[in-house]
């Protein structure tokens, strides 16, 4: 990659990919090998909604906006470790949001053909994958449930406690979650305005830490207790 010493950091970039969660070391190395390094400046535009899914972007360094035109205008903001167009790499459908640079930013691209291919050499890999969709399968059945059934609280509440189980350690061991409270809030049904205001009271409380773009489940035991 175009900084020294970032060819080792590629199989970590690409391992932070959701869809990669349960994906043994040695087949994400493979894959991270079939990666290429995109560069672009302030301002680029990365992908259009109505572009081909032509496959995976992973930020290395940099931030991306992600938006819908739209009445709405909703929008989010991503960073390191993030990725851009996961199911592209699965269905080959059309981009569903633009993305563009917000400073100048580093991508590792893994292109669908190539994808697919390491699918179809890595048979452990391809179940993984597949276990992972089946997750959040079900984490979308559950929330249909949730809407009916729990206060928001206890909505945020368990979407956390599942995104903390999903998400892979850091080097020194911690979870971050790497979400927006407008993404957070989608997930349960609400709005970020609604979600900000229990998040602040479970951070007062000790049960989680925030940061720009993320959260920490400080105390699981304490909030699984709330749900």
């Amino acid at each position: 990659m175009s900084e020294p010493g970032m060819a080792a950091d590629r199989a970590s970039v690409i391992r932070s990919a959701p869809l990669l969660a349960n994906v043994e070391q040695s087949d994400v190395q493979a894959l991270a090998e079939l990666s290429e390094v995109r560069e672009f400046a302030a301002d680029e535009v990365i992908c259009r909604e109505g572009d081909p899914g032509d496959g995976l972007h992973t930020i290395v360094r940099g931030t991306v906006r992600i938006f819908v035109v739209s009445r709405e205008g909703k929008e989010a903001t991503l960073g390191r470790g993030d990725s851009i167009g996961e199911l592209a790499l699965l269905d080959g459908r059309e981009r569903s949001a633009n993305a563009s640079a917000i400073e100048a930013t580093t991508t590792l691209h893994v292109g669908r053909a190539d994808f697919r291919g390491w699918l179809t050499d890595r048979q452990a890999a391809a179940v993984a994958v597949l276990e992972t969709l089946s997750l959040r399968l079900r984490r979308s059945n559950d929330a249909v449930a949730d809407l009916s059934f729990l206060e928001l609280p206890q909505r945020i509440e368990k979407r956390l406690l599942q995104l903390h189980l999903e998400t892979v350690p850091d080097a020194s061991g911690e979870r971050r979650i790497r979400i927006t409270q407008s993404a957070l809030a989608s997930m349960v049904g609400s709005s970020r305005e609604a979600v900000n205001k229990h998040l602040k009271l479970f951070e007062q409380a000790g049960w989680v830490g925030l940061g720009r773009g993320a959260v920490s489940v400080l105390n699981a035991d304490a909030l699984r207790g709330q749900s």
